[in-house]
This record gives C-alpha cells, structure tokens and sequence, in this order.
C-alpha cells in the first residue's frame, strides 16, 4: 500500500495492446504475493526515499496498526478474467486500489444523526505501461459496485491528485480544498499576549480519552447545526479515532528511522489546552519537510490567546525537527485572521466525497472536520 493520497496514475505512458474491459473484473487480493506486487508496482512513484525492501517493510508495518487489521483495510486489483489468483501471473495486474472503513455520521434535520460506516479510498495506481486504456476509470467504477455490497457502508471519500474532473464521472463530488501554509519563521500578527495559556502534551497516553472526547464535540456540534438546518441540508463527517491519527504517526516513525531523522520518532502527538478543550494535533511528513496539522480543535469558549499559543506549540514542534513550515487544511476564518496569511487551493489531494445509497444535492452537502486525519 502507499497511502500518501488517492490518486490515479492514468496518464500517458509506455502502452501494450488493450484488453477488452468485458474480459476484465475487479478481485480483491488476499495473498501476499499479489499485494506485494502491488507494492512493487507503486514503490517508484511513491517509496522513492525508500529502497524496495524498506518500503515493502514499511507498508507490512503499516497494515498490521489498528486502524488497517482485522480487515478493515482491503487490498483490490484489476485483472483479466483469465487471471487465477492461486497461480497468479503478476505481470496482469492492471491497476490497484485500496479501501479502508472508517466509522462516519450522515446528519439531517429529518433523520437526525445516524452513526454509518465509510470507506475511504487510496493508492490508485496503474503501471506506465498499461496507461492510456481506461483501466483506472474501470477499475474505480467496479470498485463502487463493491462498495455499495458492503454492509452498512452509507458514503465513500478520497482525496484525488488529478483534479475533480476524473472522480466527479464515476460519483464523487469534490468539496472544499483549501489550506494554509505557515513558515516556521512567521510571526504571528497579534497583540494579545498567549503566556498565560498552559499547554499539555499530547501523547499515545492521552490520545485515547482527548480524540473519545473529540468524538463527542463532533455529535454536540452536529445536533446544533441540524436543529438550525434548512430541511434539505445534509452534514456528514469521518468520525475521530484514535487509531487512524496513531496511524500516521506511526508512518513518521518508521520514515525518521529509515531517513536516519531519529533514532525513535517523534513522541509527541500535539498539545492540549485542558481549560477550553482546544487542542492541536499533528503529523511530522519528513518525505515533504513539513508538519501537518491533522486535527485542529478551538472551543467556542477559547479566545485569540489559544489559538496563537497552539500555533506557537506547532512552531516551535517543527522547528525541532527542522521542518520549515505547517500545513492546515481548509482552516477558518478567525484561524486566518490570526494568521495575518493567505488561503490557497489544492491541486492535490481534492477532497472528494460519494455517497452510496442515498443522493443529495451536492450544494446542500456540508463535510464537517473536513481536515488531514481523515487522509490515507
């Protein structure tokens, strides 16, 4: 698996003859010689910082977490017909694509809140030389066929790198993809003085209650927009959970070691301020020199005080680890104020987001927490 973003690699490339996509189907893969070939297939895109059997080892470790065992991270590939997998020609394998279920909540004002399962969406790839035939169009439409089988599974999300065109054809709906890019070195425009806010380190000890918490936040904040809400809008989130931020940074572990960054890793998560419930979490991306902020949390409650002391604790976070900038996606406005800096748009990793057994108005479709945790 490469989980750095939900792109397709179908563009142009070295071709072979086609096959007829009548004599094509999607499986999913079990064994380890077909998702490692998988792997193989993906390393010189995205394990370039990698030697192949890191990289191969790095993805074993990955898909052993939590947040991806006990088969909630499922391995899919496009082959021909005449494909056996208990004898497998591995040089078939036309394209890949992961899936992992996350738990979710579809709000509206007619059915409240309902807890639901998604499945998010990774690692498209198609070799170079099977480009050009429309095998990565084919294999995301098969996959939609598979998801929508799966029990429970209400809407699915992931995050393209080749614009919102190419998904928006086959079902998902690209939504806000905005993010801040802040210098390690940037002073942050404001009078008001953040000494007197106390900080607590986040690490795995207190991620489990902290994110649990989180969890709950989302629900209060959601039951208040739909009791407000027009009857038509629909509110949707990935749920917080711990797993899937352990999961990240269990990632920058394993990229410091193998990079010779630390020996260990990073063990701090982010930080927390205890008295507003405003916290901050974050994910060191060595590969790309930056920190990402992948949950940011103010309560209500909180003034421009915590808002500047979170930014200042991620400052000084990525200036130990000599990463010279952070990154939030789709931040807001009073985050942007204090900023003094400009909002841009992706071009990568578009938010996009499908639902499997309803149909909505995209314009009525608000993705609440819509931020980095929920990236694979």
């Amino acid at each position: 698996m490469t989980t750095t973003n939900s792109t397709t690699s179908e563009t142009k490339g070295t071709s072979t003859a086609p096959i007829v996509h009548g004599d094509i189907h999607l499986i999913r893969a079990t064994s380890q010689e077909i998702i490692q070939r998988t792997w193989t297939n993906n390393q010189q895109e995205w394990g370039k910082d990698f030697g192949a059997e890191t990289y191969y080892a790095r993805e074993r470790f990955l898909a052993s977490q939590d947040f991806a065992s006990n088969g909630k991270q499922k391995f899919w590939v496009l082959v021909p017909r005449t494909f056996d997998p208990e004898h497998p020609d591995l040089d078939l394998i036309l394209s890949a694509v992961e899936t992992f279920e996350r738990p979710g909540i579809i709000a509206t004002k007619e059915q409240g809140l309902r807890d639901v399962l998604s499945v998010s969406i990774a690692s498209v790839f198609t070799p170079a030389h099977y480009r050009g035939h429309g095998y990565a169009s084919l294999m995301m439409r098969l996959l939609w066929k598979e998801i929508q089988k799966m029990d429970k599974v209400e809407f699915t999300f992931l995050y393209s790198d080749v614009g919102p065109v190419f998904y928006s054809r086959i079902g998902w709906i690209a939504k806000r993809s905005d993010e801040i890019v802040i210098p390690t070195s940037h002073t942050i425009a404001n009078p008001t003085s953040s000494s007197d806010v106390v900080l607590q380190n986040v690490t795995e000890h207190q991620l489990l209650e902290l994110v649990e918490k989180d969890a709950k936040w989302l629900r209060e904040s959601l039951q208040t927009r739909v009791e407000s809400s027009d009857r038509d809008d629909v509110f949707v989130a990935v749920i917080p959970e711990p797993t899937c931020i352990a999961w990240l940074n269990a990632r920058s572990r394993f990229t410091a070691q193998n990079l010779k960054v630390s020996q260990d890793g990073p063990t701090i998560l982010g930080v927390q301020d205890s008295q507003t419930n405003s916290f901050v979490l974050w994910f060191h991306d060595f590969a790309h020199h930056q920190l990402y902020i992948i949950r940011w949390r103010m309560d209500p409650k909180a003034g421009v005080e915590t808002t500047r002391a979170l930014l200042q604790a991620a400052q000084a976070e990525a200036q130990m680890w000599k990463l010279p900038k952070i990154v939030i996606w789709n931040p807001d406005q009073s985050l942007v104020d204090t900023l003094g800096l400009d909002i841009s748009k992706r071009d990568e990793s578009i938010s996009s987001i499908g639902f499997v057994s309803a149909e909505y108005d995209s314009k009525n479709i608000e993705w609440v927490l819509n931020e980095k945790y929920g990236w694979c």
